[in-house]
């Protein structure tokens, strides 16, 4: 059956798992049958994931698998990628100017975090019973900085349901920036970088900062999915500050009623709940706060820039369990019925916490989170790639992980780096696999290849690994240079894997399509 690949890492609870995979398998994805089929040309640097759709009626064209490409310089590309011949876009829609870098009003004095421009920076999302895929776009326009809301035709890219909207919201709150109790939405202080969310009819688009620049607030802000009006919005510190939704770009996770969750960066926090920087949040549709939880070392996280919110959660299949983990390198499992809120000294009111990596001297920040896998024989496992480590994957046992990985890559490369990155961010990983055959599993990873990504654009390098045995490292983007070479690394952006295809964003001007070689 044709995969759709919708949302940022593929559904609402981001396992980044597509386990209708028939094509891809370990024995097919080698160098000599595997490669890099073509590239297609877009107008800046991609920090948004692919999303596909296998079936799109497009006027003039028939139908045809699409897979679409979100760019900083604020365009949406939609491409066919059936033909390798066809290079043009099917259409490209156009949302606005975008706004250049550096700008004295966007993050502390030389900002880096990112380069260029800022145009569309979270992941779009595609409502297929509509048609339409929602993307938020930051313009800067006669000196006046704003955020829109854009819902674009998936077959023909032109505005729909009334779009575009400008994004406004305010909010009670007597936290930095308010004024007379109150606390508005600031375009020149937030960045859109969470991928959007699409539940209960509505869309949800959450917010944090550049560069931790201040007065700034973690937001998520609502909009009717059929008109684009807003219907609500939540701010996570209304009587302090900072407590940014960012999760290296991953989405919001929805559970089966409806309920959001989300972790945030450092900032303002009280054990009543009233202000939840360093939190992992649990809301129902409406944004009202339904429960939270913090780690015992909150105020060491905020004082030490330790965000628990380098990370998003996966909320594990079949279960009521939550996974997530940011810069201190350390799981945290918790119970998505009783988050359970803050406990001084310790995290003993929690299912279990760990170190993925045992203390070393090495920082080991989990940026964007784990995915999840179930292999008949072996249980489900999820996979997570820290920085300065190796790829790893832990045992989910029906209540708890087994704190030792199941197993580990030995990848090194050739000056000895594990992983062939010696920090920031780590791995950006997906899986895929036909149904539950242990056999056909792969882990598909992009990083930076032998550089470092902190404020720095570097090389970038996609491999695949055996998902029951990390050792097996079956193909890499470096076996053949020539061919596949990814250019530069798209940073916190992890491959869509559809229909026999690896779509890779990259920041080279290019969107790369790997597949089976004719």
């Amino acid at each position: 059956m044709p995969v759709a690949v919708t949302t940022q890492h593929n559904d609402n609870r981001r396992t980044g798992l597509n386990a209708r995979e028939v094509l891809l398998r370990p024995e097919t994805v080698r160098p000599a049958t595997f490669g890099k089929l073509f590239s297609r040309a877009v107008d800046g640097h991609v920090y948004a994931q692919p999303l596909h759709l296998p079936c799109v009626e497009v006027p003039g064209a028939g139908r045809r698998p699409v897979v679409f490409v979100a760019t900083m310089h604020n365009s949406v590309y939609a491409f066919d990628v059936a033909d390798p011949a066809a290079s043009a876009p099917l259409w490209r829609a156009s949302l606005g100017p975008s706004c250049p870098l550096p700008d004295p009003q966007i993050g502390p004095r030389g900002y880096r975090d990112i380069e260029v421009e800022v145009g569309v920076v979270g992941t779009p999302v595609i409502d297929r019973e509509r048609g339409v895929l929602y993307a938020v776009a930051f313009t800067k326009e006669g000196g006046e900085y704003h955020h829109a809301l854009h819902a674009l035709d998936v077959a023909t890219g032109r505005e729909v349901l009334g779009g575009p909207v400008r994004i406004a919201a305010e909010v009670p709150g007597d936290g930095e920036g308010s004024v007379g109790g109150r606390i508005a939405f600031t375009s020149s202080r937030q960045i859109q970088r969470a991928a959007l969310t699409l539940a209960n009819g509505l869309v949800y688009a959450a917010f944090a900062a550049y560069g931790d620049r201040r007065p700034y607030h973690g937001w998520v802000i609502a909009f009717d999915a059929a008109t684009l009006r807003p219907a609500g919005a939540f701010v996570s510190t209304p009587h302090t500050g900072l407590g940014g939704i960012w999760q290296a770009g991953r989405g919001l996770g929805v559970d089966e009623e409806g309920c959001l969750y989300f972790m945030t960066g450092n900032g303002g926090f009280h054990s009543d709940g009233s202000d939840l920087g360093d939190c992992v949040v649990k809301l129902r549709p409406g944004l009202a706060v339904a429960d939270w939880f913090s780690p015992f070392d909150n105020a060491a996280l905020d004082a030490g820039d330790t965000d628990l919110g380098s990370s998003g959660p996966l909320l594990i299949p079949g279960t009521r369990r939550l996974l997530g983990g940011g810069k201190e390198g350390k799981f945290y499992l918790l119970d998505m019925d009783g988050l359970g809120h803050f406990h001084a000294g310790s995290d003993s009111q929690i299912p279990q916490s760990f170190l993925v990596v045992p203390p070393d001297g090495a920082r080991h920040h989990i940026h964007g989170g784990a995915v999840y896998g179930d292999f008949a024989g072996s249980g489900p496992w999820v996979y997570v790639w820290p920085e300065n480590a190796y790829l790893r994957a832990y045992r989910f046992r029906g209540a708890l992980l087994d704190p030792a990985p199941v197993s580990t890559s030995t990848t090194v490369d050739p000056v000895g780096v594990p992983g062939g990155s010696p920090g920031m961010p780590g791995g950006f990983l997906s899986v895929s696999a036909d149904g539950r055959d242990p056999a056909s599993g792969l882990v598909w990873a992009s990083h930076p290849y032998r550089a470092d990504a902190n404020q720095a654009v570097v090389e970038g390098v996609l491999r695949a690994y055996r998902a029951t045995d990390l050792t097996q490292e079956v193909w890499n983007s470096t076996m053949n240079t020539a061919r596949d070479d990814v250019g530069l690394f798209a940073k916190f952006t992890p491959p869509t894997i559809a229909d026999g295809r690896v779509h890779l964003a990259t920041f080279s001007g290019a969107l790369h399509v790997y597949g089976l070689l004719p």
